[in-house]
């Protein structure tokens, strides 16, 4: 297949993850998707930077914005994975890392748009447990999908 084809098929972020052709069950194409994006880092690493943001309030302006400007290129930098094998799991993914990204943003900003920081971490927060969730019941050897 070339490249060109590769790409039209599937699309240029998932080409960087290493896209799936389809072959093997959805529980191999993810776990194959998940190892060769390098996820496992990624959620370790926004869950991470999330944590960091209910520890900053107190901080100087200038590692606040450190912290959440982190934040905000980790997130699109997790996002660059996407799309998953699973629509679901790219579903909950896409949205906790745009709600992480809300978060830094905001974050970064300061001043009233601190404010929206906290709900923005927790929703991103959250999302990503429900994809560890998708992803476990998608993969587990204990029947599911």
């Amino acid at each position: 297949m070339s490249l060109v084809a590769l790409v039209a098929l599937c699309g240029a972020g998932a080409l960087a993850a290493g896209c799936s052709s389809g072959d093997g069950t959805l529980s191999q194409q993810v776990r194959s998707w998940a190892g060769n994006s390098g996820w496992t880092s990624t959620v370790a690493t926004m869950t991470g930077d999330l944590g960091r943001l209910s520890s900053i309030q107190s901080e100087s302006p200038g590692v606040r914005r450190t912290v959440c400007d982190v934040l905000v290129t980790d997130a699109l930098n997790a996002n660059q994975q996407l799309p998953t094998p699973d629509t679901s799991l790219t579903e909950l993914l896409s949205q906790a890392y745009t709600r992480a990204g809300d978060a830094g943003r905001d974050c970064y900003a300061g001043g009233a748009r601190l404010a929206l920081a906290p709900a923005e971490q927790h929703q991103a927060q959250r999302l990503l447990v429900e994809a560890e969730a998708r992803y476990d019941s998608i993969t587990s050897s204990l029947g599911g999908q």
